[in-house]
């Protein structure tokens, strides 16, 4: 499909053909050994295309974010005017809901979606990004990026003194879970079949599930809140 190359014309075509997931097959999948040689410009003007999309994307995603009335400043300004957050209680929910949301995402589909109960139950190829063999730096980057927005959000100057050690606990774990994935290297499936590795596999998924019992039930209830419905649940 020459139109794929077009970035313009590729943000109109299937997801599948556009994100990170088909960069990497570009890059690591089958054939990927001809972008250095001549024989086959179609990949490289479509590599070319999908990272084009993507920085596209990227962009769009920052000036939502960013502009004068877009989506932080309506979170960060919740009222009666609001069209999404009537007041704080909506906007913290919202927020907190978010680092539920990210964890059991992260848990049960980034990692349980490969890592089985036993080493035969185990699906490698099922792993993001298992081509270039980045899957334990995703993951490493899911929970730095979710303890970043932990701190910025100062979630935890808004607790009681008496329960600000959740605030403390929640860093570190998440610290302790990122360092989990920074240890593994290299291809998944040998990750896998080598127990230390595994084990550090196994104690990244009872850090994920910790936090998700400490932020969804021992925070929420701090703050007065409800958890609410899983994003998960294919409703």
């Amino acid at each position: 499909d020459r139109t794929a190359a077009d970035p313009a014309q590729l943000a109109k075509k299937s997801v599948a053909m556009q994100g990170l997931g088909a960069l990497e097959f570009v890059l690591y999948g089958d054939g990927a050994e001809r972008l250095a040689g001549r024989d086959d410009p179609y990949r490289c003007a479509y590599g070319a295309a999908v990272a084009g999309n993507i920085e596209t994307i990227a962009a769009e995603v920052s000036d939502a974010w960013n502009k004068p009335d877009g989506f932080a400043a309506l979170w960060a300004n919740p009222g009666p005017q609001n069209a999404l957050y009537r007041d704080g209680t909506e906007a913290v929910t919202e927020l907190v809901g978010v680092f539920i949301n990210e964890l059991e995402m992260v848990r049960d589909v980034r990692l349980k979606g490969f890592l089985g109960s036993s080493p035969e139950s185990d699906k490698p190829k099922q792993a993001i990004y298992w081509r270039s063999q980045n899957t334990a730096r995703s993951l490493t980057g899911n929970l730095s990026g979710t303890d970043a927005l932990f701190q910025a959000s100062q979630l935890g100057d808004a607790l009681s003194p008496d329960a600000r050690w959740m605030a403390e606990s929640i860093h570190i774990q998440l610290v302790n879970g990122a360092a989990d994935a920074t240890a593994i290297r290299g291809p998944i499936d040998k990750a896998l079949a080598d127990r230390a590795l595994r084990q550090k596999l196994d104690h990244f998924s009872l850090v994920t599930s910790s936090l998700s019992t400490l932020i969804g039930t021992r925070l929420t209830a701090e703050f007065g809140l409800t958890a609410g419905f899983s994003s998960l649940d294919g409703d």
